[in-house]
């Protein structure tokens, strides 16, 4: 009975001591515990990305910091892109003339104050001429006029005599700011038109670019004869766009001007901020909708002309949730995941749980807490990073 107490007490003993029960022929469980362990760890450390300073500003990481706001509610529309009109620019010649030269092509993106071409006109060259003369006649005027004040002060030459000289000068400074006209009239800058004198070849005019932007439209062949007002080129400004949308008419009593808005593309990843500029006040007869027109910004330059798109269009707020911008969002397999600033250059990832995007903002249900700061752009750069460490996603 004894023998059997003790047996007893030696099972007791090992099964409530994970030591002995393991030297009991279990030995393979602890290794296997830490290796598991030691697996969280590898999968904390690869899931934290540190970037220098440098690095940030180099892949254009921003941070916000996230809070509860107010789900805006919208509508959405389909809609077609097109030209701001105005921030459109017509490149045009108030001379005929012969184009020579060109400095640019179709599609370029040009600085304000690019040259564009270069164009010879017999017009400009005798306005050039006229100008010169003009200059000549008030410099001796000028001096005549400079020379005969001494003079009459020292009583050598009559009043009547200095006056008339004096005339003159008025008539020749008229005459000069005439001419100076017509070549600034022509398309001569201020600075050309002060070192005319310098040149050697008259009747030569270059263009240049009225606004930055891409060139839109390019109508001419050199060697070609234009007239004054034959249009050359169009500059487009496309760091903003037009959209236009058609909405019912139950749907337009929701939409003021001024409203926010988003436009997407196809994928629905990319998302540019708008706003309501414009409601049409006619009505279509055929599709009986109302036009909207929305402004669109475009920093990128990939929003373009006669591209369909979708428009979300805020008509009011709904109930509030911590919001973080779409472009903060990365999918991972099956996971969204987000990432969060611990310290400075220290960055990682999240896990999140997501509601339904509204006007370019995604609430969070899970993943992260308010006033975290998380990645709003650059985040595609560190879910790369990320991938190219071999960190594997898993699926809680």
């Amino acid at each position: 009975m004894k023998h059997v107490i003790l047996m007893i007490s030696a099972l007791y003993i090992m099964a409530h001591t994970p030591a002995l029960a393991n030297e009991g022929g279990h030995g393979h469980d602890e290794p296997v515990a830490q290796h598991n362990e030691h697996e969280e760890e590898h999968d904390m450390e690869a899931s934290v990305i540190q970037l220098s300073p440098a690095q940030i500003q180099k892949a254009g990481i921003q941070t916000q910091k996230v809070f509860h706001q107010s789900i805006k509610q919208n509508m959405t529309a389909p809609g077609t892109v097109t030209f701001n009109a105005y921030k459109l620019s017509d490149v045009t010649t108030l001379v005929d003339g012969i184009i020579e030269k060109r400095f640019v092509r179709l599609g370029d993106m040009v600085k304000r104050g690019q040259p564009l071409l270069t164009l010879n006109s017999s017009a400009l060259a005798q306005a050039q001429a006229e100008y010169l003369r003009a200059e000549g006649v008030y410099h001796t005027a000028n001096m005549d006029v400079q020379r005969l004040e001494k003079l009459v002060n020292d009583r050598i030459v009559s009043e009547a005599r200095f006056q008339q000289a004096q005339s003159s000068l008025q008539t020749a400074k008229a005459n000069l700011a005439a001419a100076k006209a017509a070549l600034s009239a022509y398309g001569m800058r201020s600075h050309d038109i002060q070192t005319l004198s310098q040149i050697t070849e008259y009747g030569q005019l270059t263009l240049r670019a009225p606004t930055s932007g891409t060139i839109t439209a390019d109508d001419f062949r050199l060697g070609q004869h234009i007239t004054a007002g034959f249009r050359l080129m169009q500059i487009a400004d496309e760091s903003t766009v037009w959209v236009e949308v058609k909405l019912s008419q139950h749907q337009i009593t929701q939409v003021h001007t001024g409203k926010a808005a988003v436009v997407m593309l196809k994928n629905k990843r990319n998302v540019y901020p708008a706003k309501v500029i414009n409601l049409y006040h006619q009505l279509d007869h055929t599709t009986r909708t109302i036009g909207v027109r929305l402004e669109a910004e475009n920093p990128e330059d990939t929003l373009h002309p006669g591209m369909f798109v979708t428009a979300q269009i805020e008509i009011g707020d709904g109930e509030e949730a911590l919001l973080i911008p779409t472009s903060a969002a990365q999918k991972q397999g099956n996971a969204w995941i987000v990432f969060v600033e611990e310290k400075p250059g220290h960055f990682e990832r999240r896990e999140v749980e997501l509601g339904k995007s509204s006007l370019g903002m995604m609430p969070v249900l899970s993943g992260i807490h308010e006033g975290e700061n998380i990645v709003v752009q650059g985040a595609f750069v560190l879910a790369s990073e990320l991938a190219k460490s071999g960190f594997a996603v898993h699926n809680h």
